[in-house]
């Protein structure tokens, strides 16, 4: 099977969709929230508020990644024939 630029991109963004999806259904990323409060101690006489949030995620292992081109490429080979 020959494939063209347009064809791979199309393949690469299906492939890319398909892996986010699975990966983090089974794995979401976890939201962190951390509070600043100042009350104007610091030289400033305005109390701030703030809040930070952070996303954290993990990144699929190898074995994660050899797994899942596996199902991918079975499915897509199913497909076109």
């Amino acid at each position: 099977m020959k494939l063209d630029k347009t064809q791979l991109k199309i393949l690469l963004k299906k492939y890319t969709d398909e892996l986010f999806n699975r990966y983090y259904i089974t794995n979401p990323p976890t939201i962190i929230k951390h509070d600043r409060v100042e009350l104007g101690y610091s030289g400033s006489h305005n109390p701030k508020n703030s809040i930070h949030f952070q996303f954290k995620t993990t990144k699929p292992s190898e074995k994660d990644l050899e797994i899942f081109i596996r199902v991918f490429t079975e499915t897509l080979i199913e497909e076109i024939n």
